[in-house]
């Protein structure tokens, strides 16, 4: 039997032309070339972005007598708005209604978990129950610091999870 020898892979950048380079003499090599670079995309037409204001500089003014105030642009330019807050600002009154939603919220969920606590759940169940009380503790916390949103998410999730347990 004569043995075969082992194949010889050889890794080539991409040719400039049809040149191709010779394997060693007596062994078989396959050739693996680098394919061609993509050719870029066209470039889309970009919208022109608004202009940037130009940065604020440090003005140092001397105070001595002999210096004469200058009037630079930089000084002259009104401050900036300032940034507009991204949370939803409720009235006094749609604050009312949501704490007021929460809280009824909140006590229904604590007696619907206080009426499960005394049933004898499974150890899935249990885990579930336990989940649910995470989560009402989570949502009293996060109404006592006035993150009404938060709050209600959380209640809902405790609601949800009771639910799931009282079927």
């Amino acid at each position: 039997m004569k043995r075969q020898a082992p194949m010889r892979i050889v890794y080539v950048p991409s040719p400039p032309a049809a040149a191709t380079q010779a394997p060693a003499a007596g062994t078989p090599a396959m050739v693996i070339e680098e394919p061609a670079p993509p050719e870029p995309p066209a470039p889309a037409p970009q919208p022109t972005p608004p202009p940037k204001p130009a940065p604020r500089r440090h003005v140092v003014r001397d105070e001595s007598p002999a210096a004469a105030p200058a009037n630079t642009p930089e000084t002259s330019q009104p401050p900036s708005p300032p940034v507009p807050s991204l949370e939803p600002r409720e009235s006094s009154t749609q604050e009312a209604a949501l704490r007021h939603q929460i809280q009824g919220l909140q006590d229904d969920v604590r007696q619907r978990i206080a009426k499960l606590s005394r049933a004898g759940l499974g150890g899935a169940d249990r885990k579930t129950l336990d989940d649910a009380r995470t989560f009402f503790a989570q949502s009293t916390r996060a109404l006592n610091e006035s993150d009404l949103q938060r709050a209600l998410t959380l209640a809902r999730k405790a609601s949800l999870l009771v639910s799931a347990l009282e079927r």
